[in-house]
């Protein structure tokens, strides 16, 4: 049992998605393709189930509906049975052998990459995140630059509360997946200490083009890009012969950057706010890597990417989120258009 608690990200592929969800299974599928990616690994579905099935916390969990047998209707009733459910969750303590396990899990990623107390990126995996006709992205909770055995296992367990957020609640029902409908694994990666971060897509988000691939970033952490914190530096690079076009560099004034734990916004110095976040070599190599994996899916895709800046060219270009877009963009309305794609970003 504690082994499918429990799986390491170069272990996995889109196969996997039921045991460690959307986002893990899609990393699991760069590595293979051999694309860098931070190590890490899923705590999976598996163990989110055995935490509600020992601590009691799902038969709980369920008792919650009885006061509304045909579901909640209205945005208070969303929050009022999300916070309660987040609660019964947030109170419970992991069980111990699952919390050996992941202790145990993190500190082989601690040696295997010779840090004390590694920093790493605790994000949440929905296995109905990819789903072709719905979009759980964004909606759970992701914690970055955490630190030590404790700090993890507790992020863990709120990623898991995220689930229940009211949107999410909310999303689930109008897709008639249920309010426990879909399970949720976790990813936990090495951090990228980035000094560039953003996303990128396989086709125009406002013209449906799919001859060009858009990458988008800022200094810094990606969220800063998400979250339109800035306006953010704009590369277009031509897909068959991955040359870029165009870059239409922004005043960036604002960025997130790494704390003791945890990210912050501050101002970017002055010297670099008018800069490229990007050379032309690493936009064109988290281009290449865009193209391979819209071969490979088959599809449009969206992407993650961050540059590390404790490494040189190209080790120090990640990628660490794939999202094949399963709609055929092109046909639809400029509006549409944006709105898929914007819903298919991530949250970092």
């Amino acid at each position: 049992m504690e082994k499918k608690w429990i799986v390491s990200l170069d272990k996995v592929c889109k196969t996997d998605t039921k045991l460690v969800g959307g986002k893990c299974a899609n990393i699991g599928e760069m590595v293979k393709l051999g694309i860098r990616v931070p190590p890490g690994f899923a705590v999976t579905t598996a163990a989110y189930n055995e935490f509600l099935l020992e601590t009691h916390a799902g038969k709980e969990m369920e008792q919650c509906l009885c006061n509304f047998p045909n579901g909640p209707q209205s945005l208070t009733e969303f929050e009022e049975i999300g916070r309660a459910i987040r609660e019964i969750i947030t109170s419970r303590e992991i069980p111990t052998l699952l919390r050996q396990a992941i202790f145990e899990e993190y500190e082989a990623l601690c040696e295997r990459v010779g840090i004390r107390d590694l920093p790493v990126a605790v994000r949440s995996s929905g296995v109905a995140e990819d789903m072709p006709t719905a979009s759980f992205a964004g909606q759970y909770d992701s914690y970055l630059n955490m630190r030590g055995k404790e700090d993890v296992t507790d992020k863990v367990k709120l990623c898991w509360a995220s689930a229940f957020n009211a949107r999410c609640i909310s999303y689930r029902m109008q897709n008639k997946i249920g309010v426990f409908g879909g399970s949720i694994s976790v990813a936990v990666q090495k951090m990228v200490n980035s000094r560039s971060a953003g996303v990128g897509f396989t086709v125009d988000p406002v013209s449906g083009d799919d001859a060009t691939i858009i990458l988008e970033g800022n200094w810094g952490f990606g969220e800063s890009v998400v979250q339109g914190v800035v306006r953010p530096d704009i590369f277009v690079i031509d897909k068959r012969t991955l040359t870029l076009e165009e870059r239409q560099v922004s005043a960036k004034l604002r960025q997130y950057s790494i704390r003791d734990r945890g990210t912050a916004e501050e101002d970017v110095p002055l010297a670099k706010q008018s800069l490229p976040c990007l050379s032309d070599d690493e936009a064109i190599k988290i281009a290449e890597s865009a193209k391979l994996l819209e071969l490979h899916y088959g599809v449009p895709i969206d992407i993650e990417w961050a540059v590390d800046q404790d490494l040189g060219f190209p080790e120090g270009v990640f990628l660490v989120q794939v999202r094949p877009v399963t709609v055929v963009v092109k046909k639809k309305s400029t509006t549409d258009q944006i709105l898929d794609l914007m819903m298919s970003r991530f949250y970092p």
